[in-house]
């Protein structure tokens, strides 16, 4: 995780170990790098059995009135909107996912699990210091900066359109909303398509880790946004 934040540019203001073992092959030299004993480590980190490794790192969002500069210009392009997604797991998840599947961008909404809650962190495996992050008060402000993106909106809902049957647009702000809520709150005229993952009946909804990385996947998949299959391809 430190090598993906400094790989990524983040400001680190800190750095504390316990021992010079754990940094590895990871460049500290140049950074402010504090050993403590193994008990004021614990009391810095969140975890029950820290690696040995913790790391103050700035803040690194963007204000949604820079949304149209973090996407392509033309082509296809995506981005992942969290409105209210309030698992921290399903939202590291979620990072992680728009990484492997080409978006440009991932917007957390104002009733969105904060973007840097520690599982949120450790969930995205390295993914949140290299996917930009957008933080948006209203949600008005995130369709603006959709539209000036050129971007239509398409949600994830379980009454939209079988995702198998869809023609998704060019250019795409993917809505994943809250498990239980799903898209409450959200005008239905901003929404330009909404798609639904069937699957089989008697079975409860997919959590939303689950169905954001398919939905992304999909997008890509019709959109040409994959790269060349190499080294990260996963075989599962």
């Amino acid at each position: 995780m430190l090598q993906a934040a400094i790989d990524s540019g983040a400001h680190i203001e800190q750095v504390f170990i316990v021992d010079e073992d754990v940094v590895g092959s990871t460049p500290v030299h140049s950074l402010e790098v504090v050993r403590v004993d193994r008990r004021t480590l614990e009391s810095l980190a969140q975890t029950k059995t820290p690696q040995g490794i913790v790391a103050v790192v700035g803040f690194m969002h963007h204000a949604v009135d820079e949304l149209a500069r973090l996407v392509p210009a033309q082509g296809a392009a995506a981005v992942l909107v969290l409105p209210n997604l309030s698992d921290p797991g399903n939202a590291g998840t979620l990072v992680r996912s728009a990484e492997a599947f080409g978006a440009s961008a991932v917007c957390f909404g104002p009733e969105a699990v904060e973007p840097y809650n520690d599982k949120v962190v450790r969930a995205s495996m390295g993914s949140l210091f290299r996917v930009p992050l957008v933080r948006y008060e209203r949600w008005p402000a995130l369709v603006a900066a959709a539209r000036a993106a050129q971007l239509q909106i398409v949600a994830a809902d379980a009454s939209g359109n079988d995702v198998r049957h869809v023609t998704f647009p060019q250019r795409a702000a993917l809505v994943i909303g809250q498990e239980r809520h799903g898209l409450a709150g959200i005008p239905r005229e901003d929404l330009d398509l909404c798609v639904a993952l069937p699957q089989r009946m008697g079975v409860e909804s997919l959590n939303a880790g689950v169905a954001g990385s398919l939905l992304l996947y999909e997008f890509a998949r019709a959109q040409g946004l994959f790269g060349p299959l190499g080294a990260g391809t996963s075989g599962a």
